[in-house]
């Protein structure tokens, strides 16, 4: 029961977020440990395709928006049909979200290249990595209100 909850919740895309910010935050910081290393290629995650997975998984989840909560009474009994339908999403948001959404692979010369083959930029390096550090905290906030919501709920506190 706790699960179809959850999983009725932005909890899901928040996971899928945190993972890939902290597979992220690991390969930037691959990359600012080589800047010195000829020819290496820096490496990044596909950030552009993995939002455009979670604004598919958002509009999926809004499309099968399930029965209104306000519909139900305070007395519907925990496993009748209509809380189960409201409780558990109608499909699954891991068909968006891909293994290779998280796998690395060299970045586009986006900068200048140098004669050794590298692209590397400490300065760019050290930009995306607080980019994505900023989203790693956000998304985190985000998980810690979910559960303090859902703790207020059980607990039944104002």
């Amino acid at each position: 029961m706790l699960n179809s909850i959850l999983n009725s919740t932005s909890m899901p895309l928040l996971e899928k977020a945190a993972v890939f910010s902290e597979r992220r935050q690991a390969v930037l910081a691959g990359n600012i440990a080589n800047i010195a290393t000829p020819n290496y290629r820096t490496r990044d995650l596909p950030v552009e395709s993995f939002s455009q997975a979670m604004k598919k998984a958002i509009a999926s989840r809004n499309q099968s928006a399930p029965t209104n909560l306000q519909t139900l009474s305070p007395s519907t009994p925990l496993g009748s049909p209509s809380l189960q339908s409201v409780a558990s999403p109608k499909k699954s948001i891991d068909q968006f979200f891909t293994d290779d959404l998280f796998q690395s692979s060299d970045r586009h010369p986006h900068n200048l290249t140098y004669q050794d083959k590298g692209n590397r930029s400490i300065e760019h390096e050290v930009m995306e990595m607080t980019k994505n550090s900023m989203m790693q905290g956000y998304v985190t906030q985000l998980m810690i209100s979910q559960m303090n919501l859902l703790q207020s709920v059980i607990s039944e506190q104002p």
